[in-house]
């Protein structure tokens, strides 16, 4: 990634100073974690120091343990290493996530060699990104060696194993922030970094680094190619994170600085990070955050009740959308989903047709293909509909008129249970079915600046899901809520897009879910509406027949 790949493994050991082990300090806290919260950052790890005459299993098995040992560049580890290997291991080459209670004790070494098995059940790789990963069991080999009479590791491969209880607490995650291609709305791209100088890391990923791969072509950065970081660490003041660039940065237009300002201030965003000052070499920069489009949407669910109404709930009636609600109710809806500025919406029909309502009364036909999914709709209005066993069949419908054949949709699955496109337009989910299992997949959305052409990015598995896929939304800017359905139970998985996941309990019979803000709205068959209130779900409404999907709000 342009200048970020050549110098990361030395900028990161250099600036490694957390410790991580057995835990010292922090409360336990139950229940789930969203991706963008950091765990208790007053936890720490202390791993044990190599002990005198260890036996080569006690010396392989002390090293992976010292990976939860960040401070001065995973000192403590490299104390297990020989003195040659010792300055050669890069920690952070990658991060194993795996289960320790399936995780092998080290064997007894084998012409000087011993092996552990552990089970991955993620990875993150140089960069932060986060890859899940089905569970096999991989082996790792490590060479051994006396030296001054002790046992040492000779060659080991790079990078630390964590286990999956202890991998939140030496790392943390970060939604590096990046444009849609209009320059409107703010694209979160999440990567995991170890916890300390957390923000250094973040800062130098988003300056002199480049989107993960799968989103190239579907965000923008105002960062220049010839703009780096003059500095190795940004420094934290009262809340306010220093970020040094070099001096090119001080030929830079107002809008690009405004630009720089908006994603640094919210890839930095942190309980102790409340302000972002850039310099170039030391020299203030002003700049304001430009100005973005928020994805928050209504506090009030947007419903269709068993009489007929449309509009937001409102107690036990609804409050009705000037214009759009008569076109909803004009047909005879099973899936709704509206743009930001409730001046269109995405209809399936209890006929299987896909039909777009407007603000001005009125419904057009636009898709009678057989299986037709619930159509999602993006924030240039266009309305995307596929048939549920044609994958690569995705069409967008332009509300001016036109189809656009969306190309690379979904390459090598052969069904697809739902789909659905983020708000702020750039990326689009689905679940789909490929070598016999369901998975839940992310793509970029690639346009033309004419908007006549439209094509997915190479899609990237977030989730491999333990059952079929019932229902999809996005429940904020990161995190998926997919409904999985195995025989009559269902359940929901509460999925970021990079990072791991959780499984949740939910009421009997939720046949629709849709996102709030970052949290779920179910809809039973029923027609019992249900929200989240902390770990329990709370009855709202009942006698809704339909829960629409929000995509913002004016």
């Amino acid at each position: 990634m342009r200048r970020l790949a050549a110098a990361a493994a030395a900028a990161l050991v250099l600036l490694l100073t957390a410790c991580a082990g057995l835990p010292t300090t922090g409360a336990v806290h139950p229940g789930r974690s969203p991706v963008d919260v950091e765990a208790d950052p007053d936890i720490r790890f202390i791993p044990d120091s190599p002990q005198p005459d260890a036996s080569p299993e006690d010396i392989v098995s002390g090293f992976i343990r010292a990976g939860s040992g960040s401070q001065d560049g995973w000192a403590t580890a490299r104390q297990f290493l020989t003195e040659s290997f010792a300055p050669e291991w890069n920690p952070l080459a990658s991060v194993t996530i795996d289960r320790l209670t399936d995780r092998s004790a080290p064997s007894a070494p084998v012409d000087g060699v011993s092996t552990v098995e552990v089970t991955a059940t993620g990875i993150v790789d140089a960069e932060g990104s986060y890859q899940p990963q089905n569970g096999g069991a991989a082996t790792l080999t490590f060479a051994l060696a006396e030296e001054d009479g002790q046992w040492r590791i000779a060659d080991a491969p790079d990078g630390i194993v964590l286990f999956e209880e202890q991998f939140r607490s030496v790392f943390r995650s970060a939604s590096l922030a990046y444009f849609d291609p209009t320059w409107q709305y703010l694209v979160p791209d999440v990567r995991w970094f170890p916890r300390t100088n957390s923000a250094t890391y973040i800062a130098r990923a988003l300056v002199d680094g480049a989107p993960s791969p799968w989103l190239a072509g579907s965000v923008a950065t105002a960062f220049p190619e010839d703009v780096g970081a003059a500095t190795r660490a940004v420094t934290v003041s009262d809340g306010v994170a220093q970020v040094d660039l070099d001096a090119s940065a001080l030929s830079l237009g107002q809008t690009t600085l405004d630009r720089m300002q908006a994603q640094l201030e919210s890839s930095l965003r942190s309980p102790d990070i409340t302000a972002v000052q850039m310099t170039a070499n030391g020299s203030p920069l002003q700049a304001r955050p430009a100005p973005t489009v928020s994805t928050r949407v209504a506090a009030q669910s947007l419903v269709e009740l068993a009489d007929g109404r449309f509009g937001f709930l409102d107690g036990d009636s609804v409050e009705a959308v000037a214009g759009l609600s008569p076109a909803v109710e004009s047909v005879d809806a099973v899936s709704v989903q509206t743009t930001a500025d409730l001046e269109l919406a995405a209809i399936r029909t209890a006929s299987g047709d896909v039909v777009r309502a407007a603000a001005d009364g009125t419904t057009a036909l636009l898709d009678q293909r057989q299986g037709l999914l619930p159509p999602t709709i993006d924030p240039l209005g266009l309305v995307w509909a596929v048939p549920a066993a044609d994958p690569a069949a995705v069409r967008a419908y332009a509300p001016a008129g036109g189809t656009v054949e969306v190309a690379d949709a979904w390459p090598g699955a052969t069904a697809i249970s739902a789909m659905q496109v983020s708000r702020d337009g750039a990326r689009i989910a689905a679940a789909v079915t490929v070598r016999g299992r369901t998975e839940l997949w992310v793509a970029g959305i690639r346009r033309t600046s004419d908007g006549a052409e439209i094509a997915l990015g190479e899609p990237i598995p977030v989730a491999v899901l333990s059952a079929d896929g019932a229902g999809l939304a996005w429940l904020d800017d990161v995190t998926l809520g997919v409904l999985v359905r195995a025989g009559g139970d269902v359940s929901l998985r509460e999925q970021p897009v990079g990072g791991p996941g959780t499984d949740l309990t939910i009421p009997a019979g939720v046949a629709a879910v849709a996102g709030g803000n970052s949290s779920a709205r179910l809809l039973t068959g029923g027609g019992i509406l249900y929200v989240r209130q902390g770990p329990t779900w709370q009855q709202l409404a009942s006698e809704v027949r339909v829960l629409a999907v929000q995509q913002g709000m004016p």
